[in-house]
């Protein structure tokens, strides 16, 4: 069996700062040097289901189809309304609008579409803040994820690959009919964020399914996942140990814990129940995953030999100190 748990913020400024969490920091210690995956968590969680990438990670359509969409043979993207300002040479993302009613998406939507009306691409929301756009035909086109861009100039971001002319063009159109559109009028006059452009990410059709995944999971792109793989997520239970349990017969278990990490529970609750379960051989492998501004980082832990159990046992379980340790460059 093999477990893949994921921690978001565990790397955030302070996070792990004298707060003392000694298996966690056994398990990075052991693991060494991560793989960096540059389009974040979401694209290495993915790729413990079996997805693999293309142009692009094919996540718009697995949350799409989640949401209850039939997705069919389309080519899928993300397409998250969002407030651009425009500076002196370049344009600031400065994040996702996620306070749309249903009724103000409803007209956006609607504008959109009739303005692409010949294009053969479709404007989708499920809810006011999930938004996809269809395409009839695959988009030769590389994109980066939201978490990426949000809070930086775009230049360095905006989409690539053979087809990107023609959607960089559409989404110039898309900006200039969202700029006066009487909704974005009355949230500027109300002191709210236009959503005056929309991001592009995660490009692809459906993929095939993997198969023998349990995940616990709350949110996030795990319940997605999960939903594609044929098992959906269930409830986070108390601690690992419950979770091997539930999950018994699978051949991987993944646990998406929330952002807003307590690393005390951590320790108690999964780490320490993992490390145990690796050095007893009730797991093959440990995959810890985190974001790390923008991108993510992955460690591989193996079940550790008697000369790296010894070691261990002599060390100081420092986690700042393994994830610092862990993050330079090699």
């Amino acid at each position: 069996m093999h477990l893949v748990l994921a921690l978001p913020g565990l790397l955030a400024p302070g996070a792990a700062r004298d707060r003392p969490a000694p298996h966690l920091a056994r398990l990075i210690a052991l693991a060494g040097t991560p793989e960096r995956e540059p389009d974040g968590l979401d694209a290495a969680l993915a790729a413990r289901y079996g997805i693999q990438r293309s142009h692009d990670w094919p996540l718009a359509a697995i949350r799409a189809a989640a949401l209850g969409v039939d997705t069919g043979t389309a080519y899928w993207f993300a397409a998250d309304p969002v407030t651009l300002e425009a500076g002196s040479n370049d344009v600031l993302l400065s994040g996702a609008v996620r306070d749309l009613g249903s009724d103000d998406a409803a007209a956006l939507l609607a504008a959109l579409n009739a303005h692409f009306a010949g294009d053969a691409i479709a404007f989708v929301a499920v809810r006011p803040d999930a938004w996809f756009v269809r395409s009839d035909v695959p988009a030769a086109l590389s994109t980066h994820p939201l978490a990426a861009v949000a809070g930086r100039m775009m230049r360095e971001f905006i989409p690539a690959g053979p087809d990107a002319g023609k959607w960089r063009r559409w989404q110039n159109e898309i900006e200039m009919l969202l700029h006066a559109h009487p909704v974005n009028v009355a949230r500027e006059a109300a002191g709210k964020p236009p959503a005056n452009g929309i991001w592009l990410s995660e490009g692809g059709a459906l993929p095939p399914s993997a198969t023998g995944i349990r995940t616990f999971a709350e949110s996030g792109i795990a319940l997605a996942l999960a939903h594609h793989a044929g098992a959906p997520a269930t409830q986070l239970p108390a601690s690992l140990d419950a979770a091997l349990v539930a999950a018994e017969g699978a051949s991987t278990v993944v646990v998406a814990l929330p952002a807003s990490i307590d690393l005390a529970q951590v320790q108690s609750a999964w780490a320490q129940p993992a490390w145990n379960a690796l050095v007893h051989g009730r797991i093959a492998t440990i995959a810890i995953i985190s974001d790390d501004a923008g991108d993510a980082l992955v460690w591989s832990a193996r079940p550790p030999g008697p000369w790296q159990r010894m070691a261990r046992s002599l060390a100081r379980d420092d986690l700042a100190r393994a994830l610092a340790v862990a993050r330079e460059p090699t």
